[in-house]
C-alpha cells in the first residue's frame, strides 16, 4: 500500500502588516513677541512740551521725552491717532487667534498620545506575525522532506517485507504529527490576523487624518508668526513717525470733536 503525498494546506505566511508612519509633529516656531501697540491714545499719553510759548503743544507719548523734530500738523497728527488705534485694534483681533492655535496643538497632542498607544498594540500583533513566518516554514520544509520520504518509500522495487512496513508506520506517524502542528498553527494563525487588518486600517486612517490636521496647524501658526512680524514692523514705523512728536492741542480737541 503506498502512502499518498501530504499538502499542506496552512497559508504560507501572514500578508505583511503594512503601518504608515508616526505623524509628524506640530512646529511650533519659537513665538515672536506680539507687537506692543502704540500709545493707547495721544490725550491720554500726552505730555507738556515746554512752558510759555509753547504752553498748548504737547508730544505724543513714546519715550516720554520733549518731542524733537517739527511740530505735527493737523493731518499728521490725525493720521497718527488713526493709526495708532486701527494697530491696536487689529493686534487685539490678532491676539484672540492665539487661544485657538494653542487648544488645537494641545488636541493635536493627545491625538498624538492615544495613537502612540494604538500603535504599540499595532507593533505587538506585528511582531507576533513575524514570529509566526518561520513557524510556517519549517513546517512546509517538514512537509516537502516528507513528500520525499514517501517517493522514495513507494518507489521501492519490492514494497514488502519488515523494513518496508516499519518504514510505511514511521511515515504515517509523522504525518499525522505534521497535521497536528498544521492544525495548532492554523489556530495560531488565526488568533494572529482576527481584526489585526481591520486595526491596521483604522490605524493607518487615524495617521493620514492627523497628518492633515498637523499641517493644517503648523500653516495657520506660521501665518500667525508672519502677521505679528508685520504688525511689529508697522508698529516701528508708527513709533518713528508719531512717537515723542509735539503736536498743538488744540489740533487734538479738533480732531476728537471730529474737525
Amino acid at each position: 500500500m503506498k502512502v499518498l503525498p501530504l499538502m499542506l494546506a496552512l497559508a504560507s505566511g501572514l500578508a505583511g502588516v503594512s503601518l504608515m508612519l508616526q505623524p509628524a509633529q506640530a512646529q511650533t516656531p519659537p513665538a515672536k513677541p506680539p507687537a506692543k501697540a502704540p500709545a493707547n491714545s495721544a490725550a491720554k499719553s500726552a505730555t507738556p512740551a515746554a512752558k510759555g510759548a509753547d504752553a498748548k503743544t504737547l508730544s505724543i507719548g513714546g519715550t516720554g521725552g520733549s518731542g524733537g523734530g517739527p511740530i505735527l500738523t493737523r493731518e499728521e497728527l490725525r493720521t497718527c491717532l488713526r493709526d495708532e488705534e486701527t494697530l491696536r485694534k487689529r493686534l487685539e483681533e490678532h491676539d484672540a487667534l492665539r487661544a485657538p492655535l494653542d487648544q488645537e496643538k494641545a488636541a493635536i497632542g493627545t491625538e498624538q498620545a492615544a495613537l502612540r498607544e494604538q500603535r504599540a498594540t499595532v507593533d505587538d500583533g506585528k511582531k507576533r506575525a513575524e514570529a509566526f513566518a518561520p513557524k510556517v516554514k519549517a513546517l512546509s520544509a517538514r512537509v516537502e522532506a516528507w513528500n520525499k520520504a514517501v517517493a522514495e518509500h513507494n518507489a521501492e522495487k519490492r514494497p514488502s517485507g519488515t523494513a518496508y512496513e516499519k518504514r510505511q508506520v514511521e511515515l504515517t506517524k509523522e504525518r499525522e504529527e505534521i497535521e497536528k502542528e498544521r492544525v495548532a498553527l492554523e489556530t495560531e494563525r488565526t488568533a494572529i490576523t482576527a481584526g489585526a487588518e481591520e486595526l491596521v486600517r483604522a490605524y493607518n486612517a487615524k495617521v493620514t487624518a492627523l497628518d492633515i490636521r498637523v499641517a493644517t496647524w503648523n500653516d495657520r501658526n506660521a501665518k500667525w508668526n508672519d502677521t505679528v512680524a508685520t504688525m511689529d514692523a508697522e508698529r516701528k514705523t508708527w513709533v518713528s513717525n508719531c512717537a515723542d512728536r509735539r503736536f498743538r492741542e488744540d489740533d487734538e480737541k479738533a480732531i476728537r470733536a471730529g474737525k
